[in-house]
């Protein structure tokens, strides 16, 4: 058997919400959801040729859907992989509109994480509905969530200001740009590179020195472990992800990644093959590999090949041609990858008060000094 996959599970591409930098088109997202069949093949296949397993409940908007969809499919996953055996894990990733009592508390009885795409004081920036109510209604004890935060033009040099709202709610944090795809294609979200990276940079450096930090800050938590030699896997657009991640929409189609894949990578079918090995053999996926492969002979002799593994395959598509290096994704890792290495480098080195840093990165920075295995440049 195979050591591990990742599959974002699509259960229906319907929104309750329309947001300016969604990968699905307003025409794609319609009504309808995977069926109970479809998922009892997906999960049979991938429990009969992989180890472990991670299903990522995207959409659309998952929670469109009822709660006894869910239980009725999280039934059929313990049946194949058995409960909490360390076999399987899910995330429900959710614009939090719709999150209840009732949900969370399911989600904390099945050790299901929950992720909520939320902008904090600049959410109606890139979408319509806001789920600041109904996150609210929760209690402590419920309120157990992480925030993916999607960067926009217009909130590019602001994510210092969004790392202090969501610190101050305790609310674990994630940074990511919008790409150009699907709804963002030409509708002016795309946040400028060099603004981006500059407020990446704000953030970063302020969750670095922050000692009272008590929540990571994704990616450059990742980043920092990535730089230090740590087996923790970096963000998934940095990990060779290629054989590592499916993609099953509503319809049973399969593709290697989530963001707005082309008809030219559809892996094929879960109801159309006998395993998952079978889609790994097909001519989509030989697409996109053959491309990521030309891509990245070019980024070979980059210095930080090693850590960004020629970045996103889909990021590159989307800016302009899979096999070409130097766009704007490439650039912003490398200016943020680069700056994160060279702060951590120097408290390696000496320089610098570790008291002074927050615990994430004092725990990690201490931990390689007592046990330095790979640090250098």
């Amino acid at each position: 058997m195979k050591p591990y996959l990742s599959v974002v599970v699509k259960p229906t591409l319907y929104c309750n919400t329309g947001c300016r930098h969604c990968y699905h088109t307003p025409d794609e997202r319609v009504r309808g959801e995977i069926s109970l069949d479809t998922l009892d093949r997906l999960f049979r296949m991938v429990s009969q040729e992989y180890e472990a397993a991670w299903f990522i409940w995207h959409g659309g908007e998952p929670l469109t859907l009822p709660l006894s969809f869910y239980k009725d499919a999280i039934e059929l996953q313990e049946r194949y992989f058995g409960k909490r055996n360390g076999r399987c894990g899910n995330t429900v990733q959710t614009n939090g509109t719709l999150v209840n009592r009732r949900f969370m508390a399911y989600c904390r009885e099945k050790q299901i994480n929950v992720g909520v795409s939320y902008e904090g004081p600049y959410n109606s920036v890139l979408r319509e509905g806001d789920p600041s109510k109904a996150l609210n209604l929760l209690s402590s004890k419920e309120n157990k969530y992480s925030v993916s935060a999607t960067i926009s033009a217009e909130t590019a040099l602001k994510q210092r200001e969004l790392y202090d709202y969501f610190k101050a709610n305790g609310t674990n944090l994630s940074l990511s740009p919008v790409i150009p795809a699907g709804c963002a294609r030409t509708n002016g979200t795309v946040p400028n590179a060099d603004e981006f990276i500059r407020g990446s940079i704000e953030a970063f450096d302020a969750w670095f020195h922050d000692s009272r930090a008590d929540v990571p800050l994704i990616p450059h938590y990742l980043y920092i472990l990535n730089y230090l030699g740590d087996p923790t896997p970096s963000d998934c657009a940095h990990t060779s992800c290629l054989t590592k991640w499916l993609c099953v929409n509503p319809d049973g189609s399969v593709y290697p990644c989530a963001k707005a894949c082309p008809q030219e990578f559809c892996m094929g079918n879960v109801n159309q093959v006998s395993s998952i090995q079978e889609l790994f053999q097909s001519e989509g996926f030989r697409r996109i590999l053959v491309g990521s492969i030309k891509r990245r002979e070019k980024c070979a002799s980059c210095p930080i090949f090693r850590y960004c593994n020629g970045g996103c395959s889909m990021d590159a598509y989307h800016e302009g041609c899979l096999e070409d290096n130097g766009n704007d994704s490439c650039r912003i890792f490398r200016e943020v990858f680069t700056h994160v290495s060279r702060e951590v480098q120097a408290v390696l080195d000496g320089e610098g008060d570790v008291s002074g840093l927050n615990p994430f990165v004092r725990d990690a920075i201490v931990g390689k000094l007592v046990n330095p295995r790979v640090v250098s440049q």
